[in-house]
């Protein structure tokens, strides 16, 4: 290291770790790993340690990552001259156990070292023993990163060969998609009984038919959606639509529906793609109580709103839709006051969904590797939605250990006024961080009696069903 450039101030370490094959073997370097090599060089080095930053399950090719973009706001500011702002600067650079982990993008590993500079600070990897604090170390660093993309890029070039290659031989990645079934060599099969009302959805809709029509035929038939994992399920118009809309289906791509067929059976320009876009209780969050299916907003006549089952026929609930949302605005509210974060341990139900959606991701990733024979690049379909799972839970996992605020204990006062004024795509947001399902039974009267309320910290309204309270409207 020049003694010119020597840092000040502690130099901070970045910790990334991202999806790598079966997270074992001599490439992997595990967070402890990595720390415990950055501070050996520092010390070697003659520096103060810093902060460490970690990022879990987060792709170097990504620009911008949460602890990484915390690590780099502690270089400081620069002021309208380009000059340090005094008082500003934490930190006096950044060390990393080697070049990839931190970026595996050319462009973005030498944005972030030449902004780590600007700064005053220095960028060291330990593994290929540089930093920027001479220009011997400011070169190579330069090629080792155009090294790394190049690796990056030759991994996805052999991920697109493979599946080219699978797919000449009929192999599938991904789900079977409604009507098929996966054989054990990765093709798909098609089911005797739900193909036929597959091919019965798009006669009905090159018919005329509506997408409710369409949507009760497939549950009818069982045919499980792709998010049932193989169970048969009830349809929703946009799990309907979705299907229609599936170019797979059409028979120049090797699909059983011809396709003057499946262009007569999607959606006139212009149309909707889903009904309730335009009110706070659509989008599934009402559920009937007798189908189980999703309910929204009609007209019932020219001025009375009604809220009602997707499903036509008698035996399913209706009710008025101001009443509906008023009650359960109200009701969602008054919950919010009392509730307290998850304590540590709590939320197991939420847990298991996350460890079970971690290994459904990690099964469909490690099936794809054995089709394909070739691991999947960072960036891939199967990296990603494993990446994803995996960060789910592991933020979870942070949620629940973390103590409680002020921000726990206390509702802000006029909460709902300030609800009522915001757009409705984010007030269903809201909603469902705070309610899981609403169902609503057959009846008349108070909807108290009506209404059952689930929310997502795994309480419920009425505690019994079979014992409704009446709440206070706000």
């Amino acid at each position: 290291m020049s003694p010119d450039k020597k840092p000040t101030c502690p130099v901070d370490i970045y910790v990334r770790v991202s999806r790598v094959g079966e997270r074992g073997g001599e490439s992997f370097q595990s967070p402890a790993q990595q720390e415990e090599r950055c501070r050996g060089q520092l010390t070697a080095d003659g520096l103060k340690v810093g902060q460490v930053f970690v990022d879990l399950d987060q792709s170097g090719a990504k620009a911008s990552r949460p602890a990484f973009d915390e690590m780099l706001a502690r270089l400081g500011e620069l002021d309208g001259d380009g000059k340090l702002v005094q008082g500003s600067q934490a930190s006096g650079g950044v060390i990393v156990h080697d070049l990839s982990r931190f970026g595996r993008n050319t462009r973005n590993v030498l944005d972030g070292i030449e902004y780590i500079e600007s700064r005053g600070g220095i960028f060291i990897s330990c593994a290929e023993k540089l930093d920027t604090s001479t220009a011997t170390g400011r070169f190579v660093i330069t090629l080792f990163a155009a090294l790394r993309e190049m690796e990056l890029d030759q991994s996805r070039e052999r991920w697109e060969l493979s599946k080219q290659k699978a797919r000449d031989r009929g192999v599938h990645i991904g789900a079977a998609r409604a009507g098929y079934i996966r054989r054990e060599d990765g093709t798909l099969a098609e089911h005797p009984e739900h193909i036929q009302a597959v091919k019965g959805v798009f006669a009905v809709r090159a018919h005329g038919g509506s997408w409710w029509e369409a949507s009760e035929l497939l549950t009818a038939a069982g045919v499980p959606t792709s998010k049932s994992k193989g169970q048969a399920k009830v349809w929703s118009r946009q799990a309907t639509r979705n299907l229609v809309e599936n170019r797979a289906y059409r028979a120049d791509n090797g699909g059983p529906i011809p396709n003057w067929q499946w262009q007569k059976a999607q959606a006139k320009p212009g149309a909707p793609r889903v009904r309730g876009v335009g009110h706070v209780l659509g989008g599934g969050l009402v559920r009937c109580g007798t189908c189980g299916a999703g309910m929204h907003k009609s007209s019932n006549g020219q001025r009375y709103q009604v809220i009602r089952c997707e499903q036509r026929g008698p035996g399913h609930p209706t009710m008025g839709y101001e009443t509906a949302r008023d009650f359960i605005l109200s009701l969602t509210f008054s919950h919010v006051g009392p509730r307290l974060k998850r304590e540590p341990g709590g939320g197991e139900a939420e847990r298991e969904a996350l460890q079970l959606a971690v290994e459904a991701a990690s099964a469909e990733y490690e099936q794809a590797m054995e089709l394909l024979g070739v691991t999947p690049p960072s960036d891939s379909k199967p990296a990603l939605a494993l990446t994803e799972a995996e960060a789910a839970l592991a933020e979870f996992e942070v949620k629940a250990t973390a103590p409680l605020t002020l921000a726990d204990l206390l509702t802000p006062v006029g909460v709902k006024e300030q609800f009522e004024k915001l757009p409705v795509p984010e007030q269903r947001r809201i909603l469902r961080q705070i309610i899981e399902r609403v169902t609503l039974s057959t009846g008349r009267g108070d909807p108290g009696n009506r209404i059952v309320v689930e929310f997502t910290d795994g309480t419920r309204w009425p505690a019994d069903p079979l014992k409704h309270e009446r709440l206070p409207q706000i």
